[in-house]
């Protein structure tokens, strides 16, 4: 299983864990492993030990708690208050904290509570920052990924050109060149 990083922040990465919400939904942190294996994909720790399954749900809960206020920013609702209490409580603890090895070079440790406060943290900066009004969710269906818009008019539809535009684009191709064969007929 790969994990993909194209939301452009780490809160929407976390939140995009879980794949096809609404039509082949596929949980990515399906063991405690995945949630190691997320955590040092994402750059978040260069390891990340000990993962039991009680830390699997924790951070699951915290994901969809991100995942539906990300949601409510990115459609004008107001979000749910038990959600935010859920990010900002586990902001509060201590997050993983870089090390300066050496002239370009940083260590990351933590456990699987800094982790979480290190996302969190994240989240928090984003949903109670003015970026939240630059979320967007995939127009591509049926992509459920969530986005930060960076580009300049701000009109960005897709998670990612590479997957969502391209297969996009591809159908809409199709559709065309099927539109033009009728019209000749």
């Amino acid at each position: 299983m790969r994990f993909t990083f194209v939301s452009d922040h780490l809160a929407l990465d976390f939140a995009a864990t879980v794949a096809w919400r609404t039509t082949r939904h596929t949980e990515l942190l399906a063991e405690p492993e995945d949630f190691a294996r997320w955590a040092t994909a994402a750059a978040v720790v260069e390891r990340l030990e000990a993962v039991t399954q009680a830390d699997l749900a924790t951070a699951r809960r915290l994901r969809e708690a991100i995942y539906r206020l990300a949601l409510a920013a990115a459609t004008g609702e107001p979000g749910d208050p038990q959600d935010a209490a859920r990010i900002r409580q586990t902001a509060a603890r201590t997050p993983v904290r870089p090390a300066l090895q050496a002239l370009g070079r940083v260590e990351r440790r933590g456990g699987v509570t800094e982790v979480l406060a290190t996302v969190a943290a994240g989240a928090s900066d984003l949903l109670g920052g003015p970026d939240r009004l630059r979320i967007r969710r995939c127009t591509g269906e049926p992509c459920t990924r969530l986005f930060l818009d960076r580009s300049r008019a701000g009109n960005r539809c897709w998670c990612s050109k590479r997957s969502c535009g391209s297969r996009i684009n591809a159908a809409a191709y199709r559709r065309r060149v099927r539109q033009d064969e009728q019209t000749r007929e």
